[in-house]
């Protein structure tokens, strides 16, 4: 099994949202023996916590009850997954720092590699303190974003 890493700040917006998609599309798709997902944040205040309002609002509002709990991004997590996947610049340098020495199984990639839409950014921007729109924004991209990477990984 391919096991995927969404890594965002602090676990309770983007790669959590990256992941509840994912595995969403994994099932529609029965797809779910071939792709594992897991999401975690190199800035967890509190692990455990619960996925930010404006995701949960906006998620809700295209039909979605989603639930997560956050968690830590581990330096072990490098062994573990085929794939891990930073939402922006900052989470990147968090990510190479926390597992600097350690054994790496796969790649760290920026997710936004694989959105069909380029802007010349490597970033998710992240909603946590911004509206509906920037939710929207980002739930977009996102959702826009699950299928070219799934292709990616069924052609590799």
């Amino acid at each position: 099994m391919f096991k995927v890493m969404f890594v965002c700040m602090g676990n309770v917006c983007r790669s959590p949202l990256a992941h509840i998609l994912l595995d969403i599309y994994l099932k529609e798709n029965n797809l779910t023996d071939k792709i594992g997902v897991e999401s975690s944040g190199v800035n967890v205040f509190n692990e455990g916590q619960a996925l930010c309002d404006n995701i949960v609002r906006t998620a809700s509002e295209r039909g979605l009850s989603i639930e997560h709990y956050s968690r830590e991004f581990y330096p072990t997590d490098g062994e573990d997954f085929d794939l891990i996947l930073a939402m922006d610049n900052s989470t990147m340098s968090r990510i190479k720092r926390t597992i600097k020495g350690a054994f790496i199984k796969g790649d760290i990639k920026y997710f936004r590699c694989y959105d069909p839409v380029q802007d010349g950014s490597n970033e998710v921007p992240d909603p946590w303190s911004g509206g509906n729109d920037e939710s929207e924004m980002v739930f977009d991209m996102i959702e826009r974003t699950i299928k070219p990477l799934v292709d990616s990984i069924l052609n590799n």
